[in-house]
């Protein structure tokens, strides 16, 4: 007769078996119905037998509690850095170097997809992951054990009893990327920006029941024992024969002609791949060849990342029409016929403001050229002219707004277009849109539909009716059913007690983000002292322009604004100040964030920073002690370094962390 524990090993041995099929080669074994049997069964059995529980149980997977923290972990071998470049001839270039310090040595190359994710050194110990480490500076990176196990591509346990470690990469699939954010949507949360910055955040969530629901994937790169093979290839065999996923569509090379044959084919395939990429990666094969080449202080001789430029499209500008937003700036959209780019079908990009359409000369009818740089908003950066129909008529731009037809007119100083009727349809619904925000008032379960509807039937005017909602009024809206009104009026309770930096940024004072609304909320000590504060008091808050205080000043001497925020008061809503910063190593300094980090989202920087005692500021000025500078930094790189101030990269930034 069958023991209790022999049925629970069983049915974990056959689904460790369907997940590394499923996951690991995209073969399912069985129907879903019989998998989801067979793991209700297993989870029935272990929670009527908790002492056979086991950390290595498919089960496992769900995720466990909260963790308060991620311990900092050295590597046993440094993950270096690669040297990169978008140039096929520094490719060439850097074939033949290889070549001439190897001389008289047949040189293979492996290549392989550059998935777009986060990097990660898993070590297991007599068949079971230990640990999960993530990259970090290099030398040190943060143990995630926890939300590793939660993916389901990565073996619990394997068939292998030594101490050793697999790296590879942490992503996100366009179909997970694109669920996730459908769920954010509906919930009212500002979506994702794209999958790398999602795994990246997710890695470092404290709640892996959170990480689970997130569906990440995970693609081995590199084993670190050089015992089942005398090259790459062979080890990326080996993993894969062990139940690891590795890299798809990796590919032996045998010539400098063969590299950039491969390269050139994934240029224009990747878009037909379920997952980000940006390019490929070149590795010589042979691991002697590999320890002869050695390393420079940064990266490996023998590897090197060809990386693709943004990819742009020809289209039509069908028509240009005009968005409000919650601020009243009307900006222009240029509607096109729709055109592939970067994996998505592609019907508008944003022309920024009324000059940018002077200045690229774009009009209706014209064919221009659109560019996706870093997989986010498309924008117009040519008009070919050359190809203009002929009485094509210069746009002029609307003197009424398109949603309530008021006048519009411009600030002093400024170039956008604004309209300036607070009662505005269209402003209002993106005001509360923004109050709702997770970076805002965080009030789940009020979506773009949601705001519509209270709009429509008349139940909403301000943000402060929001907290005079009830059940039964929401009840009373089509497709509301009970359960979703009472997740909305908990929600919306629940928000009552956010720090008041949030309910500074949820109120749309133009020029006042997120962080400056904390800093606005560690001076004060309740949101009416900023009704009489004039600006010169407002300047001596540190990150605090001229133009900001103006901003502040001009919202609150609004009696409608301050009739408000009063109204919010009197609704339970917390209007006290926040306390006093913390004092840290990082006390007294300010920091700006530009580009993308590759093992922090910016939120996640902030937080750091701001734990240490520093501030973060939205722009660059003279009292900017550090610009923190990732991947395509823009304009605030330009202007630290026009002004002089101390500009730092990750791996800087996580030393001054430590």
């Amino acid at each position: 007769m069958e023991t209790t524990a022999g049925k629970i090993e069983e049915l974990r041995n056959l689904i460790r078996k369907y997940d590394a099929a499923y996951y690991g080669r995209g073969e399912s074994l069985v129907a879903d119905q019989e998998y989801d049997a067979l793991y209700n069964e297993l989870l029935k059995l272990e929670k009527a037998h908790p002492e056979y529980a086991s950390a290595d149980s498919p089960t496992m997977r769900v995720g466990s509690d909260l963790t308060k923290e991620f311990p900092k972990v050295p590597h046993s071998v440094p993950m270096m850095s690669i040297d990169n470049t978008y140039s096929e001839e520094d490719l060439q270039e850097w074939v033949e170097r290889l070549q001439r310090s190897l001389p008289g040595q047949n040189l293979s190359f492996v290549g392989e997809l550059k998935v777009d994710g986060v990097a990660a050194s898993l070590i297991f110990e007599n068949g079971k992951l230990l640990r999960a480490v993530t990259r970090g500076n290099g030398t040190i990176g943060d143990e995630v054990t926890a939300n590793v196990r939660t993916i389901k591509s990565i073996p619990l346990k394997v068939d292998y009893s030594s101490l050793f470690e697999v790296r590879g990469e942490a992503y996100m699939t366009f179909q997970a990327f694109t669920k996730l954010n459908e769920n954010y949507i509906e919930s009212g949360q500002k979506p994702m920006q794209n999958p790398r910055n999602t795994t990246a955040g997710t890695l470092k969530l404290q709640d892996s029941h959170e990480v689970s629901r997130r569906n990440l994937s995970f693609a081995a790169y590199s084993l670190l024992d050089e015992k089942h093979g005398r090259s790459h290839f062979e080890n990326l065999q080996f993993l894969s024969e062990s139940g690891f996923p590795t890299v798809k569509h990796s590919s032996l090379l045998h010539s400098k002609e063969d590299v950039l044959a491969y390269c050139r084919k994934w240029e224009k395939e990747r878009h037909q791949l379920p997952f980000p990429v940006d390019g490929v990666v070149i590795k010589v094969d042979s691991f002697s060849q590999q320890k002869d080449l050695g390393t420079t202080a940064k990266a490996p001789r023998w590897v090197i990342a060809y990386k693709y430029q943004p990819e742009s499209a020809i289209t039509q500008v069908e028509k240009i029409e005009a968005n409000v937003g919650r601020t009243g700036v009307v900006t222009p959209i240029a509607r096109l016929s729709p055109v592939f780019l970067a994996g998505t079908t592609i019907k508008n990009a944003t022309l920024h403001n009324y000059d940018e359409i002077v200045r690229l000369g774009v009009r209706e009818g014209d064919y221009v050229q659109i560019e996706k740089g870093g997989e986010i908003i498309p924008k117009v950066v040519k008009v070919l002219t050359e190809k203009r129909i002929p009485g094509s008529q210069i746009f002029q731009p609307p003197s009424n707004c398109p949603s309530c037809g008021s006048l519009l007119g411009k600030l002093e100083g400024e170039v956008a277009l604004r309209c300036f009727n607070r009662s505005c349809p269209d402003q209002l619904k993106a005001s509360l849109e923004h109050f709702v925000s997770r970076s805002a008032m965080d009030i789940r379960h009020i979506g773009p539909s949601l705001v519509e509807h209270l709009l429509q039937w008349g139940l909403v005017k301000n943000v402060a009716d929001l907290y005079e909602l009830t059940f039964d009024k929401l009840t009373g809206l089509e497709r509301m059913g009970n359960k979703s009104a009472a997740n909305v009026i908990e929600s919306i309770e629940k928000s009552k007690y956010n720090s008041l930096d949030k309910l500074l940024h949820g109120l749309g004072i133009r020029m006042i983000g997120a962080q400056s609304a904390k800093i606005l909320a560690y001076h004060v000590a309740d949101i009416s002292d900023l009704y009489e504060m004039p600006p010169e008091s407002l300047e001596k808050i540190d990150t605090i322009g001229s133009a900001m205080a103006h901003s502040i000043r001009m919202y609150f001497d609004r009696e409608e604004n301050r009739t408000l925020t009063e109204r919010l008061r009197s609704l339970g809503v917390n209007v006290k100040g926040t306390s006093a910063p913390v004092e840290g190593k990082l006390s007294g300094k300010t920091f700006v964030l530009t580009g993308t980090l590759a093992h922090f989202t910016r939120e996640k920087a902030s937080e750091e920073i701001e734990a240490r005692g520093g501030k973060v500021s939205g722009s660059v000025s003279r009292k900017t002690d550090f610009v923190l500078a990732g991947e395509d930094a823009g304009s605030k790189l330009e202007k630290a370094h026009s002004l002089g101030v101390t500009v730092i990269d990750e791996v800087e930034f996580e030393r001054m962390l430590q």
